[in-house]
């Protein structure tokens, strides 16, 4: 059984997927299977596929598109590695990336998801992220902090508790994921650069922008819910502001609603005990502090 089963859902993406693939045979740490699977490309993504002769590439065809959440979980399924680390078809993993999360994974059992910092391939520019799982767990409430194609899980926390992406959160389905996760184990970021996020027109997150913003606000929903409050729509409203650092600080009007707001979120999680308390109240404190601000080290405490 290898350590680890790296997987790769691709659709047409023919253009990037060599690069891809190659920086995952090319890891420090040897001990994986990298399973691949076409989900029906129409481009030539199975010619430039069919390159490699690495006997750790399990290539699983689909006649016809199945979509991205389909295809994770037969992967899930399918993977025999103690860990499963997840890869994108565009992207580039940095080499020592398995070495570094394999040596937190066993050094820390009490993680169950674990991800890394990345970097855009196009200018090598930082993106940020909380590192601790109460600090993913708090910043989670606004917007993913776990990037999916830096993500390193525990087999056996998916096995045991049934846990697979759920199909409808389309397009948001690892966000959904981390949070369901985030209940029943812990949650962290390795604070090196693990990854090159490659942005193009082609992308998922550009081609169905809207359907994965409906998605995030289910699992805000869900989140909110959790600590006993459905927001109405202004309350929602101020709930995005906040994410975004947008809290309009220069209207009173508008910025003691976003007080109240945080003020209700920190009492009804009093209540509920869903996340840290105290890191909560941080993280809220930091959404006012930057509005309008660019947010840089916003991360730093956590």
């Amino acid at each position: 059984m290898p350590k680890i089963t790296a997987l790769i859902s691709t659709y047409n993406s023919s253009g990037y997927i060599q690069a891809a693939v190659q920086s995952i045979l090319d890891q420090t740490f040897k001990d994986f299977e990298l399973i691949i699977i076409d989900d029906g490309s129409t481009d030539d993504t199975l010619v430039k596929l069919g390159q490699f002769t690495d006997p750790r590439i399990r290539l699983v065809i689909h006649e016809q598109n199945q979509g991205l959440i389909r295809s994770l979980n037969e992967g899930i399924e399918l993977a025999t590695g103690e860990y499963i680390a997840r890869m994108d078809a565009d992207d580039i993993a940095v080499l020592d990336r398995f070495e570094h999360q394999v040596a937190f994974l066993d050094a820390n059992p009490q993680v169950g998801v674990l991800g890394g910092l990345m970097k855009w391939l196009h200018n090598n520019e930082p993106i940020p992220k909380p590192i601790t799982h109460h600090g993913i767990r708090c910043w989670q409430l606004f917007h993913t902090c776990l990037c999916h194609p830096t993500i390193m899980m525990r087999t056996r926390v998916l096995h045991d508790h049934a846990i697979r992406y759920d199909e409808q959160y389309p397009h948001a389905e690892d966000y959904e994921l981390w949070d369901r996760l985030g209940h029943i184990t812990q949650l962290a970021n390795l604070p090196q650069y693990v990854h090159y996020y490659r942005a193009h027109v082609g992308q998922v997150s550009i081609q169905h922008a809207i359907l994965q913003e409906q998605s995030a606000k289910k699992v805000h929903y869900n989140q909110l819910r959790s600590i006993g409050i459905t927001p109405t729509d202004e309350e929602y409203a101020i709930h995005m502001q906040l994410a975004h650092f947008k809290v309009p600080i220069y209207n009173s009007e508008a910025y003691y609603k976003a007080i109240d707001w945080v003020s209700k979120l920190i009492v009804s999680n009093h209540y509920a005990q869903i996340y840290d308390g105290k890191q909560l109240e941080s993280v809220l404190n930091r959404c006012l502090i930057y509005s309008g601000k660019i947010p840089e080290g916003v991360y730093e405490s956590d």
